[in-house]
Parts: C-alpha cells; sequence; structure tokens
C-alpha cells in the first residue's frame, strides 16, 4: 500500500508565483506545510530597476509575508526567467543553498497575446512558446536529479492544452506541448518514483482574462461566466492550489491532467 505522502517539511518550488494562481498554489502548499521558493521574473530589487521585466516584487513580497504570517512555513523569493537555462539552474541551486532540499516543483509560469494566425507575428509565437512550453522543459530538467525517490512535478497547463478558441493558436500550442510533456515526464520518471501532473485551470480572474481576452472578446467577464461555465462561477486560484496539494501528497496518481473549469469542456466535448 502506498501511503499519501506528508507535506510537513516539504521544499516547493512555484514558478510564476507573483500571478494569481501561482499565488494560490503557493498559499495552499504553505498551509500543507510545505516551505515554499517564490519564483518569478522581475521580483528583486535589482530586477525592479530593469524597465524591460514586469514589476512583480510588491506581490512577491506580500505574498512571502502573507506565507509566514499565516503557516509555520517559510517562503523566499528568488529571481528566475524560466526561458534561460542558466536561471532554471540558478534557481535550483538557491533553493539547495537556502533549504538543503527540493521536493516538489510547480511549473506555473505563463504568458498570454491574442492575435489570429494570419496576423500572428513571429516573435509573439515564439515568446508565447518559450515561457509557457519551454520554461516547463528547463525548469524540469533542472529539478529532476533532485526530485528523485519521491518527488513531484506540476504543471499548470490550461483546458486550452485540450481545446482551443480564435486568435490564442499559439497559447493552445504551448499548452498541448505542456500535456504532452506531462505524459511524456510522468512515464520517463516514473522509475525514479516522481509523480508528474497538470493542473488544468478554466475561467480564472487574472491579468491573462481581464486584459488580455476580455477585450478581444468585447464580451464582458460576468457575461462569459454565465454562457460558458455550467456551475455558473469562475474559478479560483486556491482551487489550483489544492489540487496541487492533492497531487504532491498522492504517491499514485502520475500522468494525468485535471481540469479545474467548472464544467466547461464537459459542456463542450
Amino acid at each position: 500500500m502506498v501511503k499519501k505522502r506528508n507535506l510537513d517539511g516539504t521544499v516547493a518550488i512555484v514558478t510564476g508565483a507573483a500571478g494569481e494562481i501561482g499565488g494560490g498554489i503557493a498559499r495552499e502548499l504553505a498551509a500543507a506545510g510545505c516551505n515554499i521558493v517564490l519564483a518569478d521574473i522581475g521580483v528583486t530589487e535589482s530586477a525592479a530597476d530593469d524597465d524591460s521585466k514586469p514589476d512583480n516584487i510588491d506581490h512577491a513580497e506580500a505574498l512571502a509575508d502573507e506565507i509566514e504570517a499565516s503557516t509555520d512555513s517559510e517562503a523566499v523569493i528568488v529571481e528566475c526567467d524560466v526561458t534561460s537555462a542558466d536561471q532554471t539552474e540558478e534557481l535550483v541551486d538557491a533553493t539547495l543553498d537556502e533549504f538543503g532540499r527540493l521536493d516538489i516543483l510547480v511549473n506555473n509560469a505563463g504568458i498570454i497575446t491574442y492575435s489570429p494566425v494570419e496576423e500572428l507575428d513571429e516573435s509573439e509565437w515564439d515568446a508565447v512558446m518559450d515561457v509557457n512550453a519551454k520554461g516547463v522543459f528547463l525548469c524540469s530538467r533542472a529539478a529532476i536529479p533532485e526530485l528523485k525517490d519521491g518527488g513531484s512535478i506540476i504543471n499548470t497547463a490550461s483546458i486550452a492544452g485540450e481545446m482551443s478558441a480564435a486568435g490564442i493558436a499559439h497559447y493552445a500550442a504551448s499548452k498541448h506541448a505542456v500535456m504532452a510533456l506531462t505524459k511524456t515526464l510522468a512515464l520517463e520518471l516514473a522509475e525514479d518514483d516522481v509523480t508528474v501532473n497538470a493542473i488544468c485551470p478554466g475561467i480564472v480572474d487574472t491579468p491573462m482574462w481581464r486584459d488580455v481576452l476580455t477585450p478581444a472578446s468585447e464580451e464582458p467577464y460576468e457575461e462569459t461566466i454565465q454562457r460558458s461555465i455550467p456551475l455558473n462561477r469562475d474559478q479560483k486560484p486556491d482551487d489550483m492550489g489544492r489540487l496541487a496539494v492533492f497531487f504532491a501528497e498522492n504517491r499514485n496518481v502520475t500522468g494525468e491532467a485535471v481540469k479545474v473549469d467548472g464544467g466547461i469542456t464537459q459542456d463542450v466535448l
């Protein structure tokens, strides 16, 4: 019988941690007992002076303070561009320097833009694929040696990894890639007792929806929810976090992609 893992004292890296979904995952893992490495681009004082990077420092610092105030877990902030092999390796090294171990990798960093294929610029395609797909590959490759003998990789995919919509071909392609990486890694790492699974969010009130998809569709966010979701409510970052805890605790689930979408795909497929 394979027992559920006790997460007390374990260590988790969460990429894209300064965003809403990353924050929700980090909070729930911390509440379950994990020490958390909050990894994102532009989350240090030096990065804040670089205009080419988003200013995520306030979000990351507030999240770290919240985690340490509300749980018994520690939270540290590490700047990392997941499209850089060197920085993903440095992220793992920084985690080991701080905590001496790594048990869980959450590949959550992701971006989106909106553009029909006919108008899609090559650089836009590359940027989305680099963060969303290559980032999962690079972070996983860097972390695998430390995860052997009982670790977990949890990837944030999307319902767009199973279906798509006009204007997001590059995003959907990247999330299909995440689904394929999840299944392949699950097979490759099974002999090392590493589980690999994916979370597939539906509609979550994040900048992706507020600033990109809602303006593109010209449909108010609440109307999209009522039209698209059988449960008639959007999904929350903490919903993704609770699924991440389940994946991290359960030692007999691997290669799965679980949708947290209020029934959207059930209604469509």
